[in-house]
C-alpha cells in the first residue's frame, strides 16, 4: 500500500511542479523516500520490487519509478537519514554505460542489468527517459529528460500504429501495394470495358449502317483494355516474386 501512495505522490508532484526543461541542468521534482538497496547512490535507476525500492537490475524494467538525486527543486515527504531524493519528473544525472551502444543527444535511455545503470535503448520497451548529452565507452553520467513509460522503438522507424507497422515491414508493405496495383488496374478496366460496350450499343442504335465499323473499334478498345489490365496484373505478380527473391 505504502508503494501505492508513494507512486501516487510522483504523479501528483509531477502534474503540479512539472515544467518544459529548457536546459542540461538538473531540474526536478523529487519524493523522499527510503530505499531498500543499501548500494543505492546518486544517478542510480530505481525500480520497485517485493522488498522495497531497490536498484533496477533488468532490461526495459517496467517498475522503473524513478533516479536518486540530489538538491531536488521540490521534494515531497519528510527527508530523514534513512531517505533518498527520488525524481520522477524534470531532468536528472544519471549513471549509464554504453552495453547498449554509444549514446546520443536525443537517445531514450532504460535500466540495464547491470544494477541501477541505465543504457541506450534500442528496442521497444520501457525506458527511463530521453538522453540529452552523449557518452562513449564505458560508463559516466549523463543529463537525462526522465519520461518513464513504454516507448516504440527501433522496429517503430516509420511511425504508430498500422501505418508505421506497415512502413517497417517491406515484405508486408510490398504484398500491399501489390494487392493495391491489382485491384486498381481492375477497377480501371472493368469500367474502360463498360465504357466501350456502352459506348458501341448507343453507337449502333443511332447508326445502324455503320454497325460492322462501330464492332470493329469495339473490339480493338477492348483489347486495349485487355492488354492494360493484363499488363498491370502481371506487375502486381513481378512485385511479389521479386519479394520472394530476396
Amino acid at each position: 500500500m505504502k508503494y501505492l501512495v508513494f507512486c501516487l505522490l510522483l504523479v501528483c508532484a509531477a502534474a503540479l511542479f512539472a515544467r518544459p526543461v529548457l536546459s542540461q541542468a538538473p531540474a526536478h521534482v523529487a519524493v523522499n523516500a527510503e530505499i531498500a538497496d543499501g548500494d543505492a547512490q546518486v544517478g542510480h535507476i530505481l525500480s520497485i520490487s517485493e522488498g522495497g525500492l531497490a536498484r533496477s537490475a533488468s532490461s526495459y524494467d517496467s517498475q522503473m519509478i524513478g533516479v536518486i538525486v540530489e538538491n531536488p527543486i521540490i521534494s515531497v515527504e519528510p527527508r530523514s537519514d534513512k531517505t533518498r531524493a527520488v525524481a520522477s519528473s524534470g531532468t536528472a544525472q544519471v549513471k549509464v554505460s554504453s552495453s547498449g551502444g554509444n549514446i546520443a543527444i536525443g537517445d531514450f535511455i532504460t535500466s540495464s542489468e547491470e544494477a541501477g545503470v541505465g543504457k541506450k535503448a534500442t528496442e521497444s520497451g520501457y525506458v527511463l527517459g530521453k538522453a540529452l548529452g552523449g557518452l562513449e565507452g564505458n560508463e559516466g553520467l549523463v543529463s537525462v529528460s526522465l519520461e518513464i513509460g513504454y516507448r516504440q522503438i527501433g522496429d517503430n522507424i516509420g511511425g504508430s500504429g498500422f501505418l508505421g507497422s506497415l512502413i517497417s515491414n517491406s515484405e508486408r508493405l510490398r504484398l500491399v501495394l501489390s494487392t493495391l496495383l491489382g485491384m486498381v488496374v481492375l477497377v480501371i478496366g472493368t469500367i474502360s470495358f463498360l465504357r466501350v460496350v456502352n459506348t458501341g450499343v448507343t453507337a449502333i442504335g443511332r447508326n445502324p449502317l455503320a454497325r460492322s465499323t462501330i464492332i470493329r473499334g469495339m473490339v480493338i478498345s477492348g483489347s486495349v483494355v485487355v492488354v492494360f489490365v493484363g499488363v498491370g496484373l502481371a506487375a502486381s505478380v513481378v512485385i511479389i516474386m521479386l519479394g520472394g527473391t530476396n
